[in-house]
């Protein structure tokens, strides 16, 4: 179990410093951080109330493009480099390589999340919200990022290319997003894309409510998707 745990910390510890040293990775930090804090002034602005429901809202669609960005490179560039046949001669599972990738890209995600609470700091400064109903869409924000990572991760599996990871990762991203939107338009599956969307569990967690059943949910989807990027990774192995 030890060497299994060094085996990810060092495909995770790798991968954190490559985001650190990565332009890419403050160009799309600054953007996140200017359009988090418009989403929340606009709304103070209009309801003149010490509330970030339709903020966290808004945060959670511009996500899935932020965090699909953010994963194209993970795998797709060793791939196309060549690096990635050097990494898979090392004693390392697949598995291991695809969560130390996982993780690295996690902690990047929340410590961007952590530089928004900012906002909140200033809605107890100058006024009295609700911190139970903050807590739970922040926790709503950070379980919606493990499933648009998960996506990413899938989508940087599948190419070689990190402009087409990108573009797939956000496609698959918007699609899960706007699931609960076709299921008004296709009525007779309603329950079904109801049951699969991550917008109607993520949703419950901008009002307040924390339901462990939705804790689960973006936990299987998280898992699910490892798993899937674990098949792909291990079946270039024998290509």
């Amino acid at each position: 179990e030890v060497k299994i745990m060094k085996n990810i910390y060092v495909i995770f510890a790798r991968e954190i410093q490559s985001f650190y040293v990565s332009p890419l990775y403050y160009i799309l930090g600054f953007i996140y951080l200017a359009l988090t804090g418009y989403f929340f002034t606009i709304e103070i602005y209009y309801s003149r109330l010490a509330v970030m429901e339709n903020t966290m809202y808004n945060i959670g669609f511009f996500t899935i493009l932020f965090l699909s960005i953010l994963c194209m490179k993970l795998i797709a560039e060793e791939r196309d480099s060549g690096t990635f046949e050097l990494i898979m001669t090392a004693p390392i599972t697949s598995l291991q390589y695809v969560s130390g990738k996982y993780l690295s890209v996690l902690v990047v995600y929340a410590s961007l999340l952590i530089m928004t609470f900012v906002y909140p700091i200033l809605l107890m400064i100058f006024g009295k919200p609700d911190m139970g109903v903050i807590f739970s869409g922040y926790l709503g924000l950070f379980l919606l990022g493990t499933a648009i990572l998960g996506l990413g991760l899938i989508a940087t599996s599948v190419s070689k290319s990190q402009l087409v990871a990108a573009i797939l990762g956000v496609s698959m991203g918007i699609f899960a997003y706007i699931i609960n939107w076709l299921s008004e338009m296709f009525t007779g599956a309603s329950r079904l894309l109801n049951a699969i969307s991550i917008t109607t569990y993520f949703a419950d967690f901008t009002k307040g409510m924390i339901d462990i059943q939705n804790v689960i949910f973006f936990l299987i989807w998280a898992i699910a998707c490892i798993s899937i990027s674990t098949m792909f990774v291990e079946s270039y192995k024998w290509q």
